[in-house]
């Protein structure tokens, strides 16, 4: 009798360990969190915002205006977009906004300015 409450009790201790370690390490098996999932894996505010050359357009607008530039016309081509501007003296000059892989290229631009738009961009 003693001999099969021993082997019950080892059979038991046998079947309820495993579960019991098995149960820990189900928390977290490498696998996204259910919220970040929507989201492509990534935290809050660790994505990197894509600007096109239209955004770059409007802001480039917004900051010539506030320093006295004035804005002749834009045109397209591709996804190039350029900018003719009048300077305060009065000759026109046209700069360019070139797609990049992570950030929009700007090409004669002032220095100044072009701080600015990039302050505001990114």
């Amino acid at each position: 009798m003693r001999l099969l409450s021993i082997t019950c009790a080892v059979f038991a201790a046998l079947v309820v360990l495993p579960a019991t370690s098995s149960a820990q390490g189900r928390g977290n098996s490498g696998k996204v969190p259910p919220g970040l999932a929507k989201k492509g894996g990534l935290p809050p505010g660790q994505a990197k915002k894509i600007y096109r050359t239209d955004d770059g357009v409007v802001v480039l607008r917004d900051v010539f205006g506030a320093h006295g530039y004035t804005v002749v016309r834009t045109a397209s081509s591709g996804d190039t977009r350029y900018v003719y501007y009048r300077l305060k003296k009065g000759t026109t000059r046209r700069a360019v906004i070139l797609p990049g892989t992570e950030r929009l290229a700007f090409q004669n631009v002032p220095a100044t300015l072009l701080r600015e738009v990039l302050a505001r961009l990114y």
